[in-house]
């Protein structure tokens, strides 16, 4: 060994021989004999202890995903029952939906308007059957209609078509 190594050496000693003295420190002021046996029966009580924390920890995160999940089925549920209600609507049946607790008042809105609209489109075929015609919209304001149409017409030119092919 050069001398280098030997100083390294007798240094690292120097540095560790403080913690020893610390470790013994205790047994010389209160002369009581500290053996390592009371350290290790300490050990596994707080081993116990943390994983009997981590159990808690993982049954409280098991337990909202659980209630999560089921929230979550709770709302597919709702919105089957929605799709079904539509469908059974614009199918014609008259469904009550103050039957339907689970539904918001949005979705019931949503039905109502839906239902209407489907009476309002059977009574617009019925009258169609029948053979009263309902306008579908307002007459033209426009003064002079029938003189203005009657110029469109005369003056109309007529587009050349190309020869297709």
């Amino acid at each position: 060994m050069n001398p280098k190594q030997t100083a390294q050496k007798i240094a690292r000693q120097l540095a560790q021989e403080p913690l020893e003295i610390l470790k013994e420190a205790r047994e010389q002021v209160t002369g009581e004999n500290v053996e390592p046996q009371n350290r290790k029966t300490e050990e596994p009580d707080q081993q116990k202890q943390i994983q009997h924390q981590q159990e808690l920890q993982d049954k409280m995160r098991a337990s909202r995903r659980i209630e999560a999940y089921q929230r979550e089925l709770e709302d597919i549920r709702k919105q089957d029952v929605f799709k079904d209600l539509q469908r059974r609507i614009s199918e014609g049946e008259e469904v009550p939906l103050n039957d339907y607790a689970e539904l918001t008042m949005e979705q019931k809105q949503v039905l109502q308007a839906q239902m209407e609209a489907v009476k309002a489109q059977e009574s617009g075929m019925r009258n169609a059957e029948s053979g009263l015609m309902i306008p579908g919209s307002k007459r033209s304001r426009r003064m002079g209609g029938q003189k203005q149409e009657a110029e469109k017409q005369q003056t109309r030119v007529e587009k050349p078509v190309p020869p297709s092919g």
